[in-house]
């Protein structure tokens, strides 16, 4: 059937008020146009919905029984189209993040605050993960949006670039390097080092420039996670290279990081998205807040302190 709302409206507002005059003037329609509205429904359904006399009309039993599933339709479609503009406007609504373990503890939680600050009747899941599954997650529509590291091209992956992030030499407090400004990647050969799983795009850069200065370079110690990695250098069980703000995910521990060179090794942080996947109003706004928060996120990076009041 070639049923349309006007249709809908028209006969709910004649059923209501009993007369087409003011069920016209009710819905801004002259008489006729609704006369001719609730006569186009008729011939639709092939059945007479009012019995008309006078200048009043009431509901014959088809239409009686046509009434209150009218009317459901459009509270579905009201709640349906309500529903769908509270989620543009933010009133309501989920957005999901995915994070590098050490961002996800870091940077991400004060953004999210923020967001949810301006924006309380929203909700938010973040998935700290392994850098390497968030693409995946994005591809899979798992989340909405991440914040990761740039590793390679991917042609379905966009991402727009935040800030950088130092590797940097992690040791404890009493070790030789803690009283240096800057150590080489050569002199990290004749130590202990504590490294991430092979899974871990970290572990590839890690190994990648300790074979180009020392070819016969082999860690010590192999961990799943940088937290489990500070707790044994606290232990005095060797050293690794991290992110530079990776001593914030156990900040009891007294560890330093010192600046490693020759070369210095950088990576990118980025907003990252499916390239062909529109983001939610909610998504959107997120990133729009992360991008406008750069230079904030910069600085905890310059200084891996609390980052500073968020624009």
């Amino acid at each position: 059937m070639n049923i349309t709302l006007r249709q809908v409206r028209a006969f709910i507002a004649v059923a209501n008020l009993g007369r087409f005059n003011v069920a016209a003037n009710s819905l801004g329609l002259t008489q006729s146009a609704v006369s001719i509205l609730i006569r186009e429904l008729e011939t639709e359904m092939g059945v007479r919905l009012f019995d008309r006399h006078t200048r009043m009309a009431s509901l014959t039993s088809t239409g009686q029984e046509f009434l209150p599933q009218a009317r459901k339709v459009l509270e579905d479609l009201d709640r349906a189209t309500r529903g769908i503009r509270d989620r543009a406007t933010l009133k309501c609504g989920q957005v999901t993040v995915a994070a590098a373990i050490v961002l996800a503890a870091t940077i991400v939680p004060p953004l999210l605050a923020q967001f949810l600050e301006q924006h309380p009747g929203m909700t938010v899941k973040l998935h700290d993960m392994a850098e390497e599954r968030i693409r995946v997650a994005l591809k899979r529509n798992e989340v909405d949006i991440a914040i990761g590291t740039l590793l390679d091209d991917d042609p379905e992956i966009m991402t727009t670039p935040v800030a950088t992030d130092r590797l940097m030499v992690t040791c404890r407090a009493d070790h030789s390097f803690a009283q240096r400004e800057q150590v080489r990647w050569e002199e990290l050969a004749a130590e202990r080092l504590i490294v991430l799983a092979p899974e871990n795009p970290l572990r590839d850069i890690v190994e990648r420039t300790m074979i180009r200065v020392a070819p016969n370079f082999r860690p010590s110690y192999e961990v799943g996670f940088s937290s489990t990695a500070i707790s044994m250098i606290s232990a005095g069980m060797g050293i690794s290279v991290l992110p530079e703000n990776s001593q914030q995910l156990a900040p009891a521990v007294q560890v330093r990081k010192v600046e490693l060179v020759e070369p210095r090794v950088t990576r990118v942080i980025a907003v990252l998205q499916h390239r062909y996947r529109s983001l939610s109003p909610a998504a959107e706004r997120l990133r729009e807040m992360i991008l406008a928060n750069a230079a904030a996120i910069r600085a905890f990076h310059a200084d891996a302190t609390p980052p500073p009041a968020l624009a």
